[in-house]
């Protein structure tokens, strides 16, 4: 991917993973009916990590890498850290009109890095900057033997 293309993303990641974009607007646990299937829609509050605190304050890309900045919990809550997740987009071959393939790829990013509560990731992938600001080292596949 070039710096087009994760511009292109980052735009994408802003539009679909901001805190309003992820609440789906229910109490309960709701059947939605998608263009393609019917789906269960959960209330944040039982939503899965990364999901239920997952807080995008931006993304933007820098040349070819994408730079999601977030911050973790209710905006309520929010104890003023701030996390730095990147990706370097140049290995990537991906239609950035294939809207199934972009949520693959940043659900997969963001999901497989963050899979937990904070406590599960923060000690061992986020690296400390200052007293508020951390980059989280994002999960790579391990190869296989």
């Amino acid at each position: 991917m070039d710096a087009e293309g994760a511009s292109q993303l980052a735009e994408y990641v802003r539009q679909n993973y901001s805190w309003e974009a992820l609440d789906p607007k229910v109490d309960e646990p709701t059947v939605v009916n998608w263009d393609t299937s019917p789906s269960l829609t959960l209330p944040r509050d039982q939503m899965f990590e990364p999901y239920r605190s997952f807080r995008l304050i931006d993304a933007a890309a820098v040349g070819t890498t994408l730079i999601i900045s977030f911050a973790w919990g209710k905006p309520e809550d929010d104890d003023g850290n701030v996390y730095l997740l990147p990706l370097d987009t140049r290995p990537l071959m991906i239609d950035l009109t294939d809207e199934s393939a972009l949520i693959t790829l940043v659900s997969h990013h963001i999901e497989f890095t963050l899979g937990g509560p904070r406590e599960s990731w923060e000690p061992k992938q986020a690296i400390k900057i200052s007293d508020r600001l951390s980059v989280v080292r994002p999960w790579t596949p391990t190869p296989s033997n």
